[in-house]
């Protein structure tokens, strides 16, 4: 027998018996992976936003399954039926009751045609790196810059950047995760109970004549709301450049007595969203959040304002 033949069959039995050691390796050292996590993941949305404080979907149903987490309340787009679904999955009860429905609402009302245009700004176009220069073309310091930070950060392609220059929240799309609340660097965007009847559409700090300069719907900070609220459910929180009404909503009952006598009109009813939180979506936009390189950097209005005296 030749020495190429030889070597041939070497080779041969030796893959053979590596290959046998390997199958039986593979049974022997298999980890054996719980079925409900995949049972859970298929009831999960699917989005991966990150909004739960896990790294997607199949991180949360790992969760879930360790007992990390006791259910999927945290995940703000899973529906009703899917979390009393991944409930049985666990073999625990079904929630009770109903779930509040928690949107995003924007403190600013600083469209094109209120906020006084004070440059062409010709900068980049992202909401970070104008928190860090010029604040964009508008006066205020403490309004929306209308780049769409929030809008790269929503999954579900709920909010958009309108033709007034302001994010407009498609509510039949939103799902209240929050991650565009949490991508402002302006700090504008809150989650509220979606059956509040009132809320302040302003951030701005500043007092009186140089309020009114920079907008013509800003807060001036004169308090008349936090003084007529027949429930005391206003107070004005006080800030290094000035104050603004925040609304305790365990107390507010929406008479919107407040909105009536604001002369600024900052103070405004808003119409309650009463739909459920919508189901999955059918196509989740990948999340892009433009902030990812800057997010540990960015600074909020009070910060930009006091930065600039």
């Amino acid at each position: 027998m030749s020495p190429v033949v030889i070597a041939v069959v070497v080779i041969t039995l030796l893959g053979l018996a590596f290959g046998l050691i390997l199958s039986v390796a593979g049974k022997k050292l298999a980890v054996e992976i719980d079925t409900r996590i995949e049972q859970i993941t298929a009831l999960l949305p699917g989005a991966n936003c990150g909004s739960c404080g896990h790294a997607g979907c199949a991180s949360m149903a790992e969760a879930i399954v360790s007992g990390q987490e006791k259910d999927a309340s945290k995940c703000a787009a899973c529906s009703e039926a899917n979390r009393n679904a991944i409930a049985a999955v666990m073999g625990k009860a079904a929630e009770e009751g109903p779930k509040v429905r928690y949107i995003p609402r924007l403190h600013c009302n600083g469209c094109t045609a209120n906020r006084t245009k004070v440059s062409n700004y010709q900068g980049i176009h992202n909401c970070y790196v104008a928190a860090k220069t010029l604040g964009g073309p508008g006066q205020c310091d403490f309004g929306c810059f209308g780049y769409g930070a929030c809008v790269d950060a929503c999954s579900f392609g709920a909010l958009t950047i309108g033709d007034k220059g302001l994010p407009i929240v498609d509510y039949d799309k939103c799902v209240g995760c929050g991650n565009c609340v949490k991508a402002c660097p302006q700090l504008l965007l809150e989650l509220v109970d979606a059956s509040k009847k009132v809320f302040v559409q302003c951030n701005n700090r500043e007092k009186g004549k140089p309020a009114m300069t920079n907008c013509k719907v800003s807060c001036i900070s004169c308090g008349i709301c936090a003084k007529s609220c027949p429930k005391q459910a206003i107070t004005m929180e006080e800030g290094p450049n000035g104050s603004i009404p925040v609304i305790d909503y365990d107390k507010c009952v929406g008479c919107g007595l407040c909105a009536s006598k604001c002369p600024r009109h900052c103070l405004v009813k808003v119409e309650p969203i009463t739909a459920d939180t919508p189901d999955k979506p059918e196509e989740p936009k990948a999340t892009g959040c433009a902030a990812c390189a800057l997010k540990n950097e960015c600074i909020s209005a009070q910060q930009l304002a006091a930065d600039k005296q």
